[in-house]
């Protein structure tokens, strides 16, 4: 769903909340993702505002169809850009 220079965009955004970064980049709401990965709008939320400090691999994969990027687009290790 994100064009590549939307991908560049969203990789070059702080670490630490690329989920809402993500969602307004393809202009998108949070029930339109929920709906369609199959989550419920408040999760979608949580996880945008940063308030799960774990995601499930299972829900993170949803995410990432949806945006059609990478685990590590959307959630970084939590030491990048620590040097």
């Amino acid at each position: 769903m994100l064009t590549e220079r939307q991908l560049a965009v969203l990789r070059a955004s702080p670490p630490s909340n690329r989920v809402a970064t993500a969602i307004s980049l393809a202009g998108v709401t949070q029930v339109t993702v929920a709906a369609a990965i199959g989550l419920t709008q408040a999760y979608v939320s949580d996880v945008a505002r940063g308030r799960y400090s774990t995601i499930t691999v299972a829900s993170a994969r949803k995410f990432t169809r949806f945006f059609g990027c990478s685990i590590d687009d959307l959630f970084p290790p939590r030491n990048e850009g620590v040097e």
